[in-house]
């Protein structure tokens, strides 16, 4: 842990300002939080925790910590605060970071994993996301297929409904290190046939999207038609998708051989009221590829 001082971001970081979550870091901070650029840093301020992306690491020894209005909002902070920074970015405890309004982590493996379920907006962020893939792994187990789950749960604060604000993670995979399960799929060098993700998108229709194969995402879209209300449009051409899910820094996709992963977005209430079934009909396709 390092304590700093907040400043303002300079007129010139129209990087670190064009994004709420973005902050600039001296090139001494740097080396002691052990990060590099793109990296993510846990921040903790008298009230409010969140979780910032080093867009920029600059010269100038005398200010250590920098961020946009937007990203003091965040947490409440003024120029001048004294915060606290971590190198790691969630808890362990999901029972300690309920009630504060924080985020945890958690990482299932199973040695010979076929599957990689990857979460990471869960808790209040994009809710019952997480809890999706939990059941997944449950059934996966069940159908005597092993797999990995890996997700974060991040959760409002006493003062409203701001975990999104603060807990939003972006693109984890670049910043493996402030996240200890990844670090460890890191380490281990694991590779997945198959990797999935669940979440919610403000968009009237589902989209199976990702990187894997077209045939497979048709597999997937004909199963969950099932649990998934008629009033909704599932799709799978990227063309008629808000959220495609392409992209190899994409954890679903990453961790996979040929990335083939598969993004499922949803509308809040498909995965506020489907949280079980929807899960059950991936399985089963699972169960027949693998």
């Amino acid at each position: 842990m390092v304590s700093v001082q907040v400043s303002r971001a300079r007129k010139d970081q129209e990087k670190v300002k064009e994004k709420r979550y973005r902050c600039s870091i001296s090139e001494k901070l740097a080396h002691q939080l052990g990060k590099s650029r793109k990296g993510h840093v846990r921040l903790e301020s008298d009230t409010l925790n969140a979780y910032f992306v080093v867009e920029e690491i600059h010269e100038d020894g005398s200010v250590d910590f920098r961020t946009s209005k937007r990203g003091r909002e965040r947490v409440g902070m003024e120029p001048g605060d004294e915060v606290n920074l971590r190198s790691t970015v969630p808890l362990e405890d999901k029972d300690e970071a309920f009630p504060r309004g924080d985020i945890a982590e958690t990482f299932w493996h199973q040695n010979g994993a076929e599957v990689f379920i990857s979460c990471p907006h869960g808790g209040d962020i994009e809710y019952n996301t997480d809890e999706m893939g939990k059941y997944l792994f449950k059934q996966l187990l069940g159908l005597g297929i092993p797999s990995t789950f890996w997700g974060l749960h991040g959760y409002y604060s006493p003062e409203g409904k701001d975990a999104t604000r603060r807990w939003h993670v972006s693109k984890p995979v670049k910043a493996y290190d402030a996240y200890p399960g990844l670090k460890q799929l890191k380490e281990k060098n694991q590779s997945f046939r198959y990797g999935i993700g669940f979440h919610i998108q403000k968009a009237d229709h589902v989209g199976v999207g990702g990187m894997a194969d077209q045939s497979i995402r048709e597999r997937i879209a004909e199963a969950i038609r099932g649990p998934v209300p008629s009033k909704y449009d599932i799709r799978t051409d990227y063309e008629e998708m808000k959220l495609t899910g392409k992209g190899t820094s994409m954890s679903m996709n990453h961790f996979v051989e040929d990335y083939q992963g598969i993004q499922i977005e949803m509308p809040r209430k498909v995965a506020y009221n489907k949280f079980h079934s929807l899960p059950e009909a991936v399985a089963d396709v699972f169960a027949e590829l693998l």
